[in-house]
C-alpha cells in the first residue's frame, strides 16, 4: 500500500515538472525578434567597423 501511494506522489512530482518545463520557453514575439536582429546586425557592423579603423588585422 505504502509503494502504491509512493507511485502516485512520483507521478504527480513528474507531472508538475512537465509543467513547469513547458511554461519555461516560449515563442518571441515579432518585436523581440526585430530586436534580436538589429542587436546582431548593429555589434557585427561594428565589429567590422572597428577592424578596419584600428587594422587589427
Amino acid at each position: 500500500m505504502p509503494e502504491v501511494k509512493i507511485r502516485e506522489a512520483n507521478q504527480v512530482i513528474r507531472q508538475a515538472e512537465q509543467l513547469d518545463y513547458e511554461d519555461e520557453w516560449f515563442e518571441l514575439q515579432p518585436v523581440e525578434k526585430k530586436l534580436v536582429g538589429y542587436s546582431l546586425g548593429l555589434g557585427i557592423a561594428l565589429l567590422i567597423v572597428f577592424i578596419f579603423i584600428f587594422e587589427v588585422f
